[in-house]
């Protein structure tokens, strides 16, 4: 039986790159349009709903056509304002756009529980380091115990 490659799991200990556009390849305008798209379809609530929270936390008016034209590739001259992303990832909880930055700059995120272990780990790892730099000042000084 053949096996089948993996392409959706991450490999933890992939370093991440930055992702190098090419001439000509840095417009990013049909991709953030797509994303608000996955972002919306994939919200608990619906665009009317996002429209309303949306326009209650920013203090202006942000509408249900907005959202549509936004998350529309064919009218990607109606992009998403930037300014308009964290907003948009707090009343859809995603955390999308943010992941998707990251990547292409070469890096990854963590969250929550993540975040703290990976903190943890970091810590433990200059626990580590410390603690054989000091044995080896030990080692030097003549105190070998």
């Amino acid at each position: 039986m053949r096996r089948v490659k993996d392409t959706q799991t991450l490999d933890i200990f992939e370093v991440p790159a930055p992702v190098v556009p090419l001439p000509g390849s840095g417009n990013y305008a049909s991709q953030v349009s797509e994303l608000v798209g996955v972002v919306l379809k994939d919200c608990p609530v619906d665009r009317y709903e996002v429209a309303a929270q949306m326009s209650r936390l920013s203090g202006d008016d942000v509408s249900k056509h907005m959202l549509d034209a936004w998350s529309s590739p064919g009218r990607s001259d109606h992009n998403i304002p930037f300014y308009r992303i964290p907003l948009l990832e707090e009343v859809c909880q995603s955390h999308a756009f943010t992941d998707w930055i990251v990547h292409l700059r070469g890096g990854r995120v963590a969250y929550g529980r993540e975040a703290l272990a990976a903190e943890y780990g970091k810590r433990q790892q200059m626990l580590e380091k410390l603690k054989g730099d000091m044995k080896e000042l030990k080692r030097l000084m003549g105190d070998d115990q």
